[in-house]
């Protein structure tokens, strides 16, 4: 029994509607028709062996009872000058009453005229021996002996031999009422087993087989019943064969099946906030970099995971003075971006012209303490450039430290100022360890800062990209605008990661001087902060 299969989307729940056909009504059904099978089959080799075996049994009999008469029939024959037709007749009586089956017997001379015969008529009218259709017996038959079975008839003819010499043949016609009677016995036997068994057999085996297929009804019911919502099961089946397995198989599988479902909800809405979270770190870092006739920025961001905590802005604090920074926050992920929100928020409260850069960190410093977690900080580097004459002061809060290169040299050099990251020290300990650094750029100087995820970067094997290649990819790129110079670091940077997984955010700002030069000072003026209240 087949049914057509349900046109169900992959992901849709199968109905219980959908499938009507009880599984175990079909088991019940097939196995009915392979007993009934197995009985008819039964039947006819029972039926056909039981014939054979009566068949065999009447044909030995007459076999026997005629050839023993046919011996002493030789002798009559032989007798005297004459056959004993007398004798002869009465070898064919006896012989007929010998066997309650036979019709008649005769016998016949070498050229088939009848000598004797049950009934006279056929001696006095002078029939002859008609010649048999001899049929196949699965016994052997002695020389001379044939065998015809022909619908209700069999019919035997034995030769009769005395010394060797054929003198005529004994013919024996005999009913078939044995084997029809046997055939006709066993039909009705098999005929009443089977009706049994239809009556009384296939109902028991039926309720039986139905009874050992409860527990798959079991299941099928807890399928049926089951939540979409939550899809757990419980199967009150506590056997130790395969329904057993096949419950407790269930039972995990929708327990992990909840979990999952669970799970996905809550990955689906870690994801859809993490996307809101993706749209506003997009919106709040710079969509594009400052560009003016004295200098050129560029710069690369790319966050190791959904969103980062690395931060870079622009601060246009009057006509003349711009600042920048870039700051990188110990957690990641969406810790480290709330960390930076709220670090942007304070930050961009405070810039003002009159601050210098340590100032603005320690006051940044002194609100973003008591908001952050214990075990996170904050580094930042905070410059203010000067559009005019190409001063630059900074200061560091345990950020990395500023590469500055110069143009008259190309000589790569690694600027640090003092300073504690943000949210790890108290007021009074940041304060007094802050610094500002100045510098005046000339015409060609590189001003250039990062997050530790480009120098502390790992290929496959381990290896950290280190700041001796970061440093020498400057070098090389030099002469390049600042477009073409962060795209070659990076570039070179991603050729040496190869596909080994990101753990770090990268952030990466460079700063081109092209203005006009000022009186040139390559030393870094460090000059401890007055710190004021913001």
């Amino acid at each position: 029994m087949t049914h057509d299969k349900p046109a169900n989307r992959p992901d849709q729940w199968p109905q219980a509607g959908q499938f009507p056909t009880s599984i175990r009504t079909e088991f019940s059904l097939y196995l009915g028709g392979i007993i009934l099978l197995l009985m008819a089959v039964t039947g006819y080799i029972v039926t056909k062996q039981y014939v054979s075996s009566v068949t065999t049994g009447v044909v030995e009999t007459l076999l026997a009872q005629a050839r023993s008469y046919a011996a002493s029939a030789g002798k009559h024959i032989i007798s005297a000058e004459s056959p004993d037709v007398l004798m002869l007749s009465n070898v064919c009586t006896k012989l007929a009453s010998d066997n309650a089956d036979i019709h008649w017997v005769g016998i016949a001379d070498n050229q088939g005229r009848f000598l004797s015969h049950t009934d006279i008529k056929q001696v006095m009218s002078g029939q002859r021996l008609q010649p048999i259709m001899a049929t196949t017996y699965p016994r052997s038959l002695r020389t001379g002996e044939k065998l015809s079975i022909v619908r209700d008839s069999l019919t035997i003819t034995i030769p009769i031999i005395e010394q060797g010499v054929p003198l005529g043949t004994l013919v024996a016609t005999s009913s078939t009422r044995q084997i029809a009677q046997a055939r006709k016995t066993s039909i009705v036997t098999v005929s009443a087993i089977t009706a049994i068994m239809i009556l009384l057999g296939i109902p028991a085996v039926m309720i039986v087989f139905n009874r050992r297929l409860r527990p798959f009804g079991l299941i099928i019911n807890s399928l049926k019943a089951v939540r979409l919502d939550e899809p757990t099961f419980d199967i009150p089946i506590k056997s130790r064969n395969e329904f057993g397995y096949l419950a407790e198989t269930l039972r995990v599988m929708g327990a992990k099946l909840t979990v999952a479902q669970r799970e996905q909800i809550e990955k689906e809405r870690v994801d859809r906030e993490m996307e809101i979270a993706r749209e506003i770190q997009a919106n709040i870092l710079p969509r594009e970099y400052p560009q003016a006739t004295p200098f050129q920025f560029a710069g690369a961001y790319r966050s190791a995971r959904e969103v980062g905590g690395d931060y870079y802005d622009f601060l246009p604090l009057d006509e003349n003075l711009l600042g920048y920074l870039i700051a990188d926050v110990s957690g990641k992920s969406l810790p480290g971006m709330l960390v930076m929100l709220l670090t942007r928020d304070i930050v961009k409260r405070l810039a003002r012209p009159s601050l210098k850069p340590s100032q603005l960190l320690s006051a940044v410093n002194r609100e973003l303490l008591p908001s952050i977690k214990k075990g996170m900080f904050v580094t930042m580097f905070y410059g203010i450039l000067d559009r005019r004459t190409g001063d630059f002061t900074f200061a560091s809060a345990g950020h990395n430290p500023l590469v500055k290169m110069g143009a008259d040299d190309g000589v790569v050099r690694l600027i640090k100022t003092k300073g504690f990251p943000l949210g790890m020290a108290g007021s009074d300990t940041f304060d007094k360890r802050i610094e500002d650094g100045t510098l005046r750029l000339a015409p060609g100087d590189w001003l250039i800062q990062y997050t530790d995820g480009i120098n502390e970067a790992q290929d496959a094997d381990k290896r950290e990209y280190g700041m001796e290649r970061f440093l020498d990819a400057v070098q090389t790129l030099q002469n390049q605008n600042a477009d073409e110079l962060v795209r070659g670091v990076m570039e070179r940077h991603e050729a040496f990661v190869g596909a080994a997984p990101q753990y770090d955010d990268i952030t990466l700002l460079a700063m081109k001087w092209v203005g006009t030069a000022a009186d040139r000072n390559d030393s870094v003026n460090r000059t401890r902060t007055n710190v004021v209240n913001a």
